[in-house]
């Protein structure tokens, strides 16, 4: 068999490898940050990107680079055109493009030769774009598939100046090293071959996109700390406001004992003024006190009544109907948190309704079929947005630690298999767990 010799990759290769990446840096975005109509872009700016590579071809080799910076530039402005996205997204894009359209096209090049060189050099010359199109979108769309993992979303989403820079390095480090054997093969005898020289260059590029993967996962296990850490004290500021509330419920109890003695002293009072300011005084108590509730676990009464005085008092109509012993087998840090997030969330809508008598809000924890079911829903006049994640998006200006009682109880809701529901219709903010009945079962009467 003759040995195999590997020209320069034809440029309509390189222009179909660049192109394809970039839709594939574009289609990985959610739908809301992709400008429409993108695949009339898109086929604009691949006609582009094939007729850029063929000028490139007719420049002298002293202006190769400036060919290549111009077919890179190309490729920023495609991506910046149809993505909706910051000015580091839409950097860290074009470099982690180009560099996935320099392995694409090499490896997809070698390959041809090989067969080319397996079958004599027998392939006939309408083959050849038959196997760039197949060998490109196979790799493609395994591209695409990797992309699409959820830790990838977080990182090609979130991505800051200093990202945004690194990558620009790695990709000017990657295609330097990657290329730097087509300039030193004359003078070493292990290069002196173009075979070794493409294989070099796409283990290089092999090399680069595995570093960006690896920069993508710390980034988004950074995320996961960063998350854990808030969340963990969401959990723990929910159950110290528990602690708190069961120390108001025994000075409660306490209160009511003294009662007694305060109506002993009514009694005996001759004077009708004094007396009357001691029954309108006591009144006003018994009131605060009516927020009291009983459901049958005590950790849900704490909270729950606590909640209650605080809706009392600030004209919020709080209808309760709930078994809080289906909830006895959930964790107190669970139940104080998915009771106390819930519950702020509602009261904090509510709290911006003018109109005291729209101030409405209803919970629900009863057992349908093999189910607990855990719903709360608040009068809200204003529908929120909802985020690819299900969660809504916030309308606060302070969003640095908003948004973590609902990912808590999304925690919550997966800790005990269970699924949770965020919707908003007919004015009416609905939060729904469902847990199956299995997992709490034990020791509920």
């Amino acid at each position: 068999m003759e040995s195999l010799y590997l020209s320069n990759i034809p440029r309509l290769w390189t222009a179909t490898a660049e192109w394809l990446a970039c839709v594939v840096m574009i289609l990985q975005l959610p739908n809301r940050k992709i400008r429409r109509p993108v695949w009339l872009y898109l086929s604009f700016f691949g006609l582009g990107q094939v007729f850029l590579q063929w000028f490139a071809g007719k420049l002298a080799l002293i202006f190769w680079i400036i060919g290549m910076l111009i077919n890179i530039l190309w490729m920023f402005i495609t991506v910046s055109v149809c993505e909706k996205s910051t000015w580091q997204v839409k950097i860290y894009h074009t470099s982690k493009a180009f560099i996935y359209a320099e392995f694409v096209a090499s490896i997809s090049w070698q390959s041809f030769c090989y067969v080319d060189l397996y079958l004599n050099q027998q392939i006939h010359y309408i083959i050849r774009p038959i196997f760039l199109i197949i060998t490109n979108l196979l790799l493609f769309f395994i591209i695409y598939y990797l992309q699409k993992i959820k830790s990838n979303q977080y990182a090609i989403l979130n991505v800051n100046s200093k990202s945004a820079l690194n990558s620009v390095l790695v990709g000017i480090i990657i295609f330097t090293v990657s290329n730097m054997g087509f300039f030193i093969k004359a003078n070493n005898p292990v290069l002196n071959n173009s075979n070794a020289v493409f294989m070099m260059r796409t283990f290089v590029d092999l090399c680069g996109i595995l570093l960006f993967n690896l920069q993508e996962n710390q980034r988004y296990e950074q995320y996961l700390h960063n998350d854990l850490i808030q969340m963990n004290s969401m959990f723990q500021s929910q159950y110290e406001q528990y602690q708190a509330y069961r120390e108001s419920a025994e000075t409660v109890n306490l209160r009511f004992h003294d009662l007694k003695q305060q109506l002993d002293i009514i009694a005996l009072e001759n004077n009708s003024k004094k007396r009357l300011d001691y029954i309108n005084s006591l009144q006003a108590e018994i009131k605060e006190f009516k927020a009291n509730i009983k459901t049958g676990n005590s950790i849900v009464d704490v909270v729950l009544t606590r909640k209650n005085a605080y809706c009392i008092k600030n004209d919020i109509t709080f209808t309760c109907i709930a078994n809080g012993k289906l909830l006895n087998q959930i964790d107190t840090m669970d139940i104080c948190s998915l009771l106390g997030n819930s519950l702020d969330n509602a009261i904090e809508a509510v709290m911006k309704i003018p109109d005291k008598q729209k101030r409405l809000i209803d919970l629900r924890i009863f057992k349908k079929a093999n189910f607990v079911i855990y719903s709360i829903r608040n009068f809200n006049m204003i529908a929120p947005k909802f985020k690819s994640d299900g969660l809504p998006s916030t309308t606060k200006k302070e969003t640095k630690t908003h948004g973590y009682g609902l990912k808590s109880i999304q925690y919550i809701a997966e800790k005990y298999d269970g699924t949770l529901t965020l919707t908003n219709k007919n004015d009416w903010f609905s939060l729904t767990l469902i847990v199956p009945y299995q997992y709490l079962s034990t020791n509920i009467d």
